[in-house]
């Protein structure tokens, strides 16, 4: 139930009138003026703290070449795990089953249940070893493809710290660089495998996708490395930091919002306002004066 700001009475259902019952005091414009000063302090300090994100987040993304370059491969690593790592065929009775080993193959192979066929032959006698190196690369593709979709998330979530999360992504495109290697082994041994059996279920060529996919995450790794040495500079606007500064210390009790002036940060925008408040206090009061004269002049004659 709503009470007088004043004498703190409560009001009673059909009290809808201005003034209360009890005091008589003007409920609506009871401390307006304290009320006001208070609500500037916060749109101020509040339009900082926005104004201090929107800053960074227009960095972290087109802040200078390199954020404008990070931003432009951040699906790259994704997007190379479709170039197909190698080409293997799958001989079984009465059928012969080829696939490119890419993003997509692994669906092809997921859809079909070639993918669970190919992981339960790795004890077979006589083509085991190339069932196992297989698995391997499928695994390895699997790890890229992962650290792709990181690489993507991570930069856009790269305004919550533009350094920090350079130093994230770095971590991650390494891993993927790392990953694309253990990609070219495995491949490389699984073609190995394949031609050493006699009478082979598996045969394989090697493609480029690994070597596109270390390409890519270098690239990403580039890019971080220079934005985390060098940083990206961010123009924030005049005493926004200072305002940021103000609201921490009142959120932690170090400060009041009452015994702040207003505004509380003086810029050259504020100052400018101020002048201008204070040229049309002039003009109305020289007004007020004319008019004095002029009815002092008009009561004489």
């Amino acid at each position: 139930m709503a009470v007088c700001p004043k004498c703190k009475q409560k009001l009673g259902l059909f009290d809808w009138g201005q003034n209360c019952p009890h005091c008589g005091v003007n409920m609506r414009f009871y401390n307006f003026e304290e009320n006001f000063y208070r609500e500037a302090k916060v749109a101020e300090l509040s339009a900082a703290k926005v104004s201090i994100k929107i800053k960074r987040l227009k960095a972290a993304f087109i802040g200078g070449a390199l954020p404008i370059a990070r931003l432009s491969v951040l699906l790259l690593p994704l997007l190379s795990v479709l170039i197909p790592v190698l080409h293997f065929s799958l001989r079984l009775p009465f059928t012969e089953k080829t696939y490119a080993l890419s993003g997509l193959g692994l669906y092809q192979m997921f859809s079909d249940q070639t993918l669970s066929y190919i992981l339960s032959m790795v004890n077979d006698p006589f083509n085991g070893a190339a069932f196992s190196a297989l698995r391997l690369v499928l695994f390895a593709e699997v790890g890229a493809a992962v650290l792709g979709l990181l690489v993507f998330l991570l930069t856009l979530l790269c305004f919550i710290s533009i350094k920090k999360m350079s130093v994230v992504l770095c971590a991650v495109s390494a891993l993927g660089m790392a990953d694309a290697v253990a990609i070219l082994i495995t491949a490389l041994k699984f073609c190995a495998s394949a031609a050493g059996v006699s009478e082979p279920v598996l045969t394989g060529s090697m493609s480029v996708g690994a070597v596109v996919t270390f390409l890519m995450f270098a690239v990403v790794f580039v890019l971080n490395l220079l934005i985390a040495v060098k940083g990206v500079e961010i123009e924030y606007g005049e005493g926004d930091l200072e305002r940021a500064e103000i609201a921490r210390k009142i959120k932690n009790g170090e400060l009041k919002l009452e015994d702040l002036p207003q505004p509380i940060v003086e810029t050259s925008e504020t100052r400018a306002i101020e002048e201008e408040i204070r040229k049309q206090h002039e003009k109305l009061e020289n007004m007020a004066d004319s008019n004095e004269d002029a009815d002092t002049e008009a009561q004489t004659n």
